[in-house]
């Protein structure tokens, strides 16, 4: 019987299956997926696309690599600025003028008001709910501290549920300095970038020519490190003198500048070991002043007198090398006073000021000064606020944190 064909030569091929040409985002790889999140314009926005499904969120929280190449593309948004409180009253927040639709939905998510200070059941302790001062802001958290109550919280306002009590480690009544007692100065907070949920607490003390430090660790308490002498802080002198200002932080390093503006203390926060610098010459006329590195590791002094500002980069040596002074053209004739532009912090690569009705900012790169935000507090100190990675995108928190139904709502904690 003739079947129609060879049968030394191969049966026909079968018609291929029509393939589905439709290709979905949630069938793509992980390596594909991350790439097109490095398009995103912010973390708030990566964040609210990040917890849209379970496999979006697990790929950014397992990747290092991709979060390290996002901050490096998108530095993580300005939301405002939190500024001291006045006498009985709660730290006010002036949010910056973004147009960033996720960014804002980020500040309308938290409570930078800190209303939840107000409830007395939140933390055992006698003491007025209102005596809370900021002694530090790093990675999305405010340290904040209660003398009366002797509390230290280290507050996230995008995460309040996570709020714990540290209890001070030292003696609160008050009094002259002791010889041979140290001296509280003050405290800040030390965060990692890889867990956003553990910390460090380091706080100064000081004595006539010696300093040490105690530090707090999540999960251990309190350590106090022996004291250290200050070669440079050699006698004779007055045991009761303040001779350090408060200090500022930059990339993980304190920094406390003497009173008599001509050294710095320096303390490396990852190998606890003070160091001491000269700071650059004819700063004790200055009105106000900080030091602080960029996010390179230069060493920055910016200073002012009047309406000048004078900015000095360090070396790395020995030498302080002058990166310009800037004029700031006020609109109005300058008071007779010197209480005219003040300095206040420095933080990633810009340093921040205040003038009687506005607030300032300086690029440390470019040397352009610009205008943030009109002056709508009192007080002279504030603290730029940060938007930090949230713990429910590192894979050490994960688990931590209650799992997301695919089109979900995304959950508080994580800050939008």
């Amino acid at each position: 019987m003739d079947c129609g064909g060879d049968p030394t030569l191969p049966p026909p091929a079968k018609s291929p299956k029509l393939l589905n040409p439709t290709t979905t985002i949630d069938s793509l790889g992980d390596d594909i997926l991350l790439d097109i999140f490095l398009l995103l314009p912010s973390l708030a926005s990566l964040i609210r696309a990040a917890l849209t499904f379970q496999a979006w969120r697990r790929a950014v929280a397992s990747s290092r690599a991709f979060r390290r190449r996002f901050r490096e593309l998108h530095p993580a948004p300005l939301l405002g600025l939190v500024a001291e409180p006045q006498k009985d009253a709660l730290p006010s927040f002036a949010p910056a003028q973004r147009r960033d639709r996720d960014v804002l939905a980020a500040i309308r998510g938290g409570d930078f008001s800190l209303t939840f200070l107000l409830d007395p059941d939140d933390y055992a302790c006698d003491a007025p709910p209102l005596h809370w001062h900021i002694h530090d802001c790093q990675d999305g958290f405010l340290l904040l501290m209660n003398w009366d109550a002797g509390l230290l919280a280290p507050v996230n306002p995008l995460a309040l549920q996570f709020t714990d009590y540290i209890e001070m480690p030292i003696d609160r009544k008050t009094g002259p300095p002791q010889p041979g007692v140290p001296t509280s100065l003050d405290v800040h907070l030390i965060c990692s970038d890889e867990d956003p949920m553990s910390f460090r607490l380091v706080w100064l003390f000081y004595m006539e020519s010696a300093v040490q430090v105690a530090v707090f660790s999540s999960g251990m308490g309190w350590f106090f490190h022996p004291l250290v002498d200050i070669a440079e802080r050699a006698p004779p002198h007055n045991a009761g003198e303040h001779w350090l200002h408060f200090g500022l932080q930059s990339n993980g390093v304190l920094y406390w500048p003497f009173k008599n503006m001509e050294h710095v203390l320096k303390l490396d926060t990852k190998t606890m070991e003070f160091s001491v610098l000269k700071l650059p010459p004819n700063m004790d006329h200055s009105y106000s002043f900080v030091v602080g590195e960029t996010m390179n590791g230069t060493l920055w002094v910016v200073y002012c007198t009047g309406w000048s500002i004078d900015v000095f980069r360090y070396d790395g040596v020995d030498r302080w090398i002058s990166a310009g002074q800037i004029q700031y053209e006020n609109e109005t004739d300058p008071p007779a006073d010197n209480d005219t532009l003040c300095v206040v912090t420095m933080k990633d690569g810009f340093a921040y000021f205040a003038t009687p009705d506005m607030i300032l900012f300086l690029c440390l790169e470019t040397m352009a000064l610009d205008t943030l935000i009109p002056r709508s507090f009192r007080a002279r100190h504030f603290h730029p606020y940060i938007m930090a990675w949230p713990p429910c995108l590192v894979l050490g928190n994960y688990g931590s944190f209650a799992e997301i139904q695919d089109g979900a709502n995304e959950p508080k904690e994580c800050g939008t």
